[in-house]
């Protein structure tokens, strides 16, 4: 197995022989001309393999690009892996996450667990140097074991299968990653022949959050959802982490959701109230309920409009003809599925009364449906509560009509506070008590 050696990279390989010098960058670094860097070095002495490690680099980019181009100048067909990997190390800290994304072109890589900040390899295909696609790929920890990184790559000649096995790590390590190209490992490569091996070394910050709609209407009791979308500049969703809301204004609420594999989320206002609200949410990375100042944080607006009426139940009670109880007053229950004011209008329908031969046809009828009307009352119902409304026959009517049997006619009029008005009617007999003759 051969390869270099570092503080953060492997040890114990054959170490790479330098067959010639390292160029100076050149290229103005713009698209059409980036930076550049060439390196060449060998396996074995004499060299049986030449590498030539080309870097690109465009100014202002979140990535660099490195080809391989691998020549055999042993004289007789060479067999064997290629691999690549990192000691990931993001904004300060060693330890992460690790993260995967199966494009194309597939992404390997690792991320910050506090900061969200990101970066790892990325698959080059339809390049005209011809890389193959990676034969297999893994996200896992740093170190020399058998089951870290560099200990897989010290191991990988002890082998013709693939030494990564395409596995992300998905708890906090000191974390590290690679891939490998494994296509000459069974026919291998000619002699004097050349296979090309590239990929793009990324790294990314998040994006803000994404809530859409950013602004929203609806009926109120219709509810509305928000889709919430997390990814890093590179498009690199948050798959997995913890999506934290709070609804702020006529329906507050708090929550949270996971995000999906694509980075997204749904947040749902209910619209129980009329009114407006506005949704918060943001990306907790290190899941400890509080956002920190590197946590992406985005908001939306919701209005839920009013425009449907109350919904109420009105009983009417009280000494009806046959009662025994004749003379207590009159109750009016209101019910009502939301807050609102009621009014309750009532008029008594006294007893029609024979009129004088010689009165009009008008005065008959007058005399025949005679109203009292009783002062009205208002008050407030909460939804669901039984509201009594009680209501007393005025002195001078029960006197009048004491012993005989009214008719009330109860109007109901409830408004909530969107302004939309309901009337519910309501008939009910009543018998005056009698009145009591006193005693000499």
């Amino acid at each position: 197995m051969y390869g270099f050696q570092g503080a953060a990279g492997p040890s114990g390989l054959d170490a790479y022989t330098t067959p010639g010098p390292q160029t100076p960058a050149t290229g103005s670094g713009t698209p059409q001309d980036p930076l550049r860097q060439i390196t060449k070095y060998a396996v074995g002495s004499p060299a049986l393999v030449e590498v030539t490690q080309t870097t690109a680099y465009v100014n202002g980019a979140q990535q660099f690009g490195v080809r391989w181009d691998v020549r055999n100048v042993s004289g007789a067909t060479v067999k064997f892996k290629a691999l690549a990997a990192a000691d990931f190390y993001f904004d300060g800290s060693d330890r992460g996450t690790g993260i995967f994304t199966a494009g194309p072109p597939r992404f390997i890589g690792g991320t910050n667990a506090d900061t969200g900040n990101s970066g790892g390899f990325s698959e080059v295909l339809g390049s005209p140097s011809g890389s193959p696609p990676w034969s297999a790929y893994q996200a896992l920890a740093y170190g020399s074991g058998s089951e870290e990184v560099w200990g897989k790559i010290k191991d990988a000649a002890g082998t013709s299968t693939a030494s990564f096995d395409s596995t992300v790590v998905g708890e906090p390590v000191d974390n590290a990653g690679g891939v490998e190209w494994d296509q000459r490992v069974g026919a291998g490569l000619p002699n004097n022949e050349t296979a090309s091996f590239e990929l793009a070394v990324k790294s990314a910050v998040p994006q803000a959050l994404q809530l859409s709609p950013s602004n929203a209407g609806a009926p109120r009791g219709v509810p509305v959802a928000f889709t919430a979308t997390a990814k890093d500049t590179d498009n690199v969703p948050y798959a997995g982490r913890t999506l934290r809301y709070a609804i702020l204004g006529v329906n507050p609420a708090t929550g949270s959701a996971v995000l999906a594999g694509d980075g997204s989320a749904t947040i749902t206002d209910p619209g129980t109230n009329a009114g407006a609200d506005t949704v918060v949410a943001f990306v907790d990375f290190n899941n400890d309920g509080v956002r920190q100042a590197v946590e992406p944080q985005g908001s939306a607006l919701a209005t839920f409009v009013d425009n449907v009426a109350p919904s109420c139940k009105v009983k009417v009670s009280g000494d009806r003809p046959g009662g025994g109880g004749a003379g207590k007053p009159l109750v009016i229950t209101i019910t009502c599925n939301e807050q609102a004011t009621v009014t309750v209008t009532t008029a008594l329908q006294a007893p029609s009364r024979r009129a004088r031969r010689s009165a009009t046809a008008t005065q008959r009828r007058k005399r025949a449906t005679k109203k009292i009307k009783l002062k009205p009352r208002t008050t407030t119902v909460r939804p669901g509560e039984k509201v009594p409304v009680k209501l007393k026959v005025p002195k001078a009517v029960a006197r009048k009509y004491a012993g005989k049997t009214l008719t009330a006619n109860v109007n109901v009029t409830v408004k909530d506070s969107s302004g939309n008005t309901t009337t519910v009617k309501k008939k009910q007999k009543i018998k005056l008590a009698k009145l009591k003759r006193k005693r000499r």
